[in-house]
């Protein structure tokens, strides 16, 4: 049984309760982050990954009394409770908290707070082997820089890529393509490797491959349209808990071959080898 982290406090399943009446879950007012462990239960990026949950907080008008410094002290206390040989999803919530006068706007002084640990998910080993499929929805988040509760959308249209085999929406304008419902995306296009620069979540993944890909192609940040996307030869989804997913097929039309390009496997490999090493302590 996990235990998990509440307001100060660590409660189990059982315990891990709020208000109805709380802005995260009467208004959606809320944001989090999300990351994993890798061997030796070392959570990936964790600084990273909490600044970026203060910025959300600031792009939504979200106070916030604690320091950063406080907030990763309870992650990583929260992870040491749960303890065990099996690698961990980490994921910490921020919501406006219960409001002194019900049916209010306004936050309250003391928001929520609440990290969850669970045991990592093993996605399909052949999702990696073999790609996966996505659909296309003409669709800008909210505040897309900030990672907010707000995944109606997401949690629509995901719905309806399961009804085609396929695994999640890729989000796109008539100016430009912007991410996937929960992830970033990366394509090979005139042979080179090109991901989205504006209106999208600055993933933690994204920026670690940024950093640390060295591939037979330039690599861009830029944004492209759809049609753009559509002339790919390569595409994949990058994100925390999914990593790097090759995508091959859009709507049901194959990208490229429809195989897992030579890019794409390059990226896996080299993004495995640094997660598993020491050069992000």
């Amino acid at each position: 049984m996990n235990t998990h982290f509440l307001n100060g406090k660590f409660v189990s399943e059982e315990q891990l309760v709020i208000s109805p009446r709380d802005l995260g879950f009467s208004r959606g007012y809320a944001v989090f982050d999300f990351l994993k462990t890798y061997p030796h239960h070392r959570p990936f990026k964790l600084q990273e990954h909490i600044n970026r949950l203060f910025n959300s907080a600031d792009l939504i008008g979200l106070k916030t009394p604690w320091s950063k410094e406080q907030v990763q002290k309870w992650v990583l206390e929260t992870l040491e409770v749960n303890k065990s040989s099996e690698e961990k999803f980490i994921r910490i919530f921020i919501s406006g908290g219960v409001p002194k006068t019900s049916n209010t706007m306004f936050p309250s002084e003391c928001p929520t707070i609440i990290i969850l640990v669970d045991p990592a998910v093993q996605y399909p080993k052949e999702q990696y082997e073999n790609g996966v499929g996505v659909i296309s929805v003409k669709h800008k988040r909210y505040s897309p820089e900030a990672k907010s509760n707000n995944y109606i959308e997401g949690v629509k249209q995901t719905q309806q890529a399961k009804t085609i085999g396929a695994v999640e929406p890729i989000y796109y304008s008539d100016t430009q393509v912007f991410e996937g419902s929960n992830s970033n995306l990366f394509a090979v296009i005139n042979n080179k490797l090109l991901t989205p620069k504006t209106n999208i979540l600055l993933g933690i993944t994204r920026a670690v491959l940024l950093e640390i890909m060295e591939l037979s192609i330039p690599i861009e940040v830029k944004d492209f349209t759809f049609s753009d996307l559509l002339q790919a030869s390569e595409a994949f989804l990058t994100g925390s808990g999914k990593e790097i997913t090759p995508i091959t097929s859009i709507d049901g039309q194959l990208v490229g071959n429809g195989k897992v390009g030579p890019i794409t496997k390059e990226a896996i490999r080299q993004f495995a080898e640094y997660t598993h090493s020491d050069l992000w302590k």
